[in-house]
């Protein structure tokens, strides 16, 4: 008997949307060493590069929105990724000039947030039982400042060794935002000597998410795109929990990190590569791209990229696909390359469906037909109709796929197969 396969490829859309797709190849370059951030535009593949050893703190320039996003104008990032750290004593500002340093290696120490830019590592050991309470500083209903008295110790790196002593201190003790508009914040060596006052107008970075301050020179740098929506990804330098060997440790890492305009969803497995998911559960965790897409190895060259991940991003109504392919980290360049999949004419409230693979056999068919799915397909219905649409057979797909026609009068007929990613009609003839 000769057998025809009908093989259907579509991508189904909840309401039967309709949508085109275009896949580009992107790359960024962060220099040896990673010594640039690139903050880079989904939508247009514009790239803003910018050096990340020019800064050691970054302060929140954004306005408080009572009740809820209070924290946004509060927060203090560290550049950990060069070296950074922060140690939390239990001095005042009373005690400056006196600051001792004995036993720092036991103070509290923290990080940047890994889901939020609204909490930095001066922000992360707050107190969360108090709305009031911003972990550098607490807010005053009277005067609507938010005050400060703690000293911070700030340790830097120089050497970029993840492993090494710091090579150098400040002490550090914010004042205060003034009335949710400007930052007072001062700053020495640990003697006393090279000390600033600084204070930062938030009018002056109007629509940036920080400002960003160089404590070796005592400025005060405007290092991101002219505004904040203008990009999606931050590709940079930061620190992440790593396993090397039986270590777990915060190390520095080169990563991908979103801005809070963009939202993202992680898919791994056998679904990476294709289009797959009948839901996409977007986070804002300004981590779920991170760094993990590649195996961390200390030859350099091409690092190896793990294949069973990709990435969904949304920004408004705009979906894409990030799927990485290359990472190279040698003594002449570092390096990304990713294919990046935009999609058209798709809503924000429509929702990606698998890509269904269908094969039908035999065509004609006199006994059985046999019905061929996606792997990752798990349970589908098959329902027969004439041509008018008339249901005449309706049943679940069996386990070897086979759907009994032998009761059927000879002629045409339709066969719809439904899954969770959407349904097919294909015609087959009875013989």
């Amino acid at each position: 008997m000769n057998k025809k396969i009908f093989t259907i490829l579509f991508l189904a859309f909840i309401a039967n949307s309709v949508f085109s797709q275009t896949t580009n190849v992107d790359s960024v370059s962060m220099t040896v060493g990673t010594s640039v951030d690139v903050f880079y535009n989904l939508t247009t593949g514009k790239k803003d590069t910018v050096s990340n050893r020019n800064w050691h703190l970054a302060f929140a320039v954004r306005n408080a929105q009572p009740p809820l996003k209070t924290m946004q104008a509060a927060t203090v990032l560290i550049n950990e990724g060069r070296g950074v750290s922060i140690y939390e004593s239990n001095q005042s500002f009373a005690n400056w000039s006196t600051f001792d340093t004995t036993g720092w290696k036991t103070w509290p120490a923290s990080f940047n947030s890994d889901s939020t830019w609204d909490i930095g590592a001066f922000n992360k050991n707050r107190s969360l039982s108090n709305p009031f309470d911003y972990g550098w500083g607490t807010y005053d209903m009277t005067s609507r400042d938010v005050t400060g008295s703690k000293v911070f110790l700030i340790a830097v790196d120089n050497a970029q060794n993840p492993f090494g002593a710091p090579t150098s201190f400040r002490k550090v003790s914010i004042q205060k935002i003034v009335y949710d508009t400007m930052w007072v914040f001062t700053i020495s060596k640990l003697d006393g000597t090279d000390s600033n006052t600084v204070t930062i107008k938030k009018k002056d970075f109007a629509g940036k998410l920080f400002a960003y301050y160089n404590m070796n020179t005592n400025t005060v740098i405007d290092r991101e795109p002219v505004v904040a929506k203008d990009w999606n990804l931050l590709f940079t330098r930061y620190k992440a929990l790593v396993t090397l060997g039986p270590t777990t440790i915060m190390y520095p890492v080169a990563g991908v990190l979103q801005n809070n305009n963009t939202m993202a969803y992680k898919v791994q497995g056998d679904n990476a590569n294709s289009l797959i998911y009948d839901t996409l559960q977007f986070v804002s965790k300004i981590r779920t791209i991170d760094w993990d897409w590649k195996v961390i190895t200390t030859a350099p060259g091409a690092w190896p990229i793990k294949d069973s991940l990709a990435y969904f991003t949304r920004v408004a109504n705009k979906i894409n696909k990030i799927k990485f392919t290359s990472y190279y980290a040698g003594q002449d360049r570092q390096s990304i390359v990713f294919n990046k999949t935009d999609y058209a004419g798709l809503s924000v409230n429509e929702t990606i469906k698998n890509k269904l693979e269908v094969s039908v056999y035999p065509n004609p068919a006199s006994e059985n037909i046999f019905v061929s799915l996606n792997s990752n397909v798990k349970q589908a219905k098959v329902s027969i109709s004439n041509l008018s649409g008339k249901a005449i057979i309706s049943s679940e797909i069996t386990a070897d796929n086979k759907v009994d026609v032998s009761g059927l009068p000879m002629g045409m007929y339709l066969l719809t197969i439904a899954t969770n990613n959407g349904s097919e009609t294909v015609k087959f003839i009875k013989q």
